[in-house]
């Protein structure tokens, strides 16, 4: 896998996950957050950030799983609700992620594989046909451009470019 496409990955999630963590910071009596990336056909994708208390109550736990689990840990879910769920350890730390400065700060604790295999299922749930494991950098940004121009409208395509156009000024 080229290098530069999983950094590009995990920093785009690690930034997304991180806006969940700045609002978690307004909640201090709550210690469970969610960050819901989709609901599509029954899916509910989202990634968790549990206490390990917590997770030590969910049944059928590995002790593979167990022995990776810090204080506060970041998990990537898909269920459809009804039939059973998908757990992906994406990483963890010993203290509160609401500790954390910034998306580049929450990339740095994100374990690889388990991430790529959460976001191929993300993908394939929402209709995004990419195989990123096997695209180098400027294939992979080709085919990202594409699906953002095929999944965004003009009013919003004619916003963000005003939105950009100030930034430069």
């Amino acid at each position: 896998m080229d290098e530069k496409v999983l950094q590009e990955l995990k920093l785009a999630f690690a930034c997304d996950v991180y806006e969940t963590v700045k609002a978690a910071r307004k909640n201090h009596d709550e210690h469970v957050f969610r960050h819901t990336m989709a609901e599509e056909s029954g899916q509910l994708v989202f990634a968790g950030m549990f206490p390990k208390q917590d997770l030590l109550q969910f049944p059928n736990l590995t002790e593979e799983f167990i022995a990776k689990l810090h204080t506060f840990n970041l998990l990537g879910i898909i269920t459809d609700g009804k039939s059973g769920l998908d757990m992906f350890y994406l990483g963890g730390m010993n203290k509160p992620f609401t500790s954390l400065t910034g998306g580049p700060e929450l990339a740095k604790i994100l374990s690889d594989d388990p991430l790529l295999a959460f976001l191929e299922m993300y993908f394939k749930i929402k209709g995004i046909m990419i195989d990123f494991r096997l695209m180098n950098y400027e294939e992979f940004v080709r085919a990202i451009e594409s699906e953002v121009f095929k999944n965004t409208s003009f009013s919003q395509m004619s916003e963000a470019q005003d939105l950009l156009n100030m930034t430069k000024n």
